[in-house]
């Protein structure tokens, strides 16, 4: 049987390539596109009994859920990233309760300062020593000689 093939090409097979169309317009450069900057969502507080309840509990890709532990003082946190690859982060943190301080324990303390007199009886000690110096030092002068 005979095919319709000339020159080993197929019927309607163009012989000449078309040239392409030009472009009216200079073509203009595309920016890529930003994509907008993810962020962790928060999910709350939940209250759970045990931290291994808050960290067995399931969080969606992109959020934060904060626990309270009922029968302890800890607070957890546990994060996913954006994927769903991502390993959770898991923070436990310890509450302090903080006693307030009476009024007159949050007054800064009074220096002490010292007293005119007191300050006049250091400096005649220091010129005391600095004669008795000056003495010792005159008298290896003279040895030197």
């Amino acid at each position: 049987m005979a095919y319709p093939y000339n020159n080993s090409l197929p019927i309607g097979y163009p012989y000449f390539a078309q040239p392409m169309a030009q472009p009216t317009q200079p073509t203009q450069q595309t920016q890529p596109i930003q994509q907008p900057i993810q962020q962790i969502r928060d999910g709350g507080f939940i209250a759970v009994r045990s931290e291994m309840e808050a960290m067995n509990y399931p969080v969606a890709p992109g959020m934060s859920v904060t626990f309270k532990n009922e029968t302890a003082p800890y607070i957890y946190t546990k994060t996913m990233g954006f994927s769903q690859l991502d390993r959770p982060v898991f923070e436990r943190y310890r509450l302090v309760k903080e006693e307030e301080q009476p009024k007159e324990e949050q007054a800064t303390p009074i220096t002490e300062y010292a007293e005119k007199d007191e300050i006049e009886a250091i400096r005649a000690d220091i010129e005391d020593l600095k004669a008795k110096i000056e003495k010792l030092n005159g008298k290896k002068a003279k040895k030197d000689e």
